[in-house]
């Protein structure tokens, strides 16, 4: 039997190379059936680099572990919020929510509206569910429905912070058959590698008495992101800084529908009713620390420290304490 760290480390290599892959020939087929770079930015590459999520989410609640499910989530959730310090840094020439367009402020409303349904939700305050579904994750389903397309209206309706993004360029030579072939293998790698991966952390989370909630939270979190850091890095190469935002609030917007989908899946009862409040700390981080992005946006400070705005440096110190609290709690609250 293969060492489980062995699993998880090759799993979440293929995972990253498969996710770059899909990134790019998602870019591609866009570009060929005209959906537009704002649309790419701001949906379609959450929508292919959120795979991962998809199918470890999944995964663990097939497994009946619904706090490595949602640990999942969470974590994700605030992965991709440090990552915005981490574009602050690379990017370097002032703080990064003055530099974007405040058009970002639209998907990160959306998903913290979701968030609070989702923190509702865990309350168990309504208690009300439609089969085995609960009504706030069929909330979380139509939101992103409808933000999708009001999203989609809006870049439309205003000029697109991600107009100047060149297409890439091997896309020239690659027809849009061939482009959706690639991204198809690509995804047949991830969903296989996610299946890996989150059943080396079910043991590995065993073994070392670490718990489902800090495992989810942290190496399935940070190992299922890793497409979303692959993108993020490479558009902030590229001079592309709204692409790099777009990214991480699309990406947190469809990590919340994720949800829904793994407690439509759950057949144990409610998803969100069968995890610790340990998720609720988390959610109220990815709470709090999107407000103080949107307050950002909206303020338009020029102001940093070490190399970065404040508001990025609360996402980074926000990750950095949920991940702290959970390992000392063991995920028990």
């Amino acid at each position: 039997m293969i060492n489980p760290w062995l699993q998880f480390i090759i799993s979440a290599a293929v995972i990253v190379c498969a996710g770059s892959r899909l990134t790019k020939n998602a870019a591609i087929v866009a570009d060929h059936i005209g959906i537009g770079t704002a649309w790419v930015g701001a949906l379609m590459l959450p929508l292919a680099t959120s795979l991962p999520e998809l199918v470890t989410t999944l995964r663990a609640v097939t497994i009946d572990t619904p706090d490595l499910a949602v640990g999942n989530i969470f974590g994700s959730c605030l992965y991709n919020l440090a990552l915005l310090a981490l574009i602050d840094l690379l990017e370097g020439r002032g703080a990064l929510t003055a530099r974007v367009g405040k058009g970002h402020i639209v998907p990160a409303s959306l998903s913290v509206i979701s968030v609070c349904l989702a923190s509702i939700a865990m309350l168990g305050i309504t208690g009300i569910k439609i089969g085995w579904v609960s009504f706030e994750t069929l909330l979380i389903a139509f939101l992103y429905f409808y933000g999708s397309r009001l999203l989609f209206k809006y870049e439309k309706k205003n000029q697109p912070a991600l107009s100047g993004i060149e297409e890439p360029a091997e896309s020239g030579n690659i027809s849009g058959g061939r482009a959706l072939l690639n991204f198809g293998i690509a995804a047949l790698f991830i969903v296989a590698a996610g299946v890996l991966v989150t059943d080396a952390l079910d043991i590995i989370a065993v073994e070392t008495g670490l718990g489902h909630t800090f495992v989810g939270s942290l190496f399935l979190a940070v190992s299922t992101s890793l497409p979303e850091t692959v993108t993020t890095v490479s558009a902030v190469r590229l001079g592309y800084l709204d692409m790099a935002v777009a990214n991480v609030f699309g990406a947190n917007f469809m990590n919340l529908f994720i949800i829904f989908i793994a407690d439509a899946v759950y057949r144990r009862g409610l998803l969100l009713h069968s995890v610790t409040g340990a998720h609720l700390f988390s959610a109220l981080l990815v709470i709090l620390i999107s407000t103080v992005i949107i307050f950002g946006l909206t303020y338009r400070s020029t102001r940093r420290k070490a190399r970065v705005g404040p508001d990025t440096m609360l996402a980074l110190a926000g990750y950095l304490l949920a991940m702290l609290i959970l390992f000392r709690s063991g995920g028990n609250f």
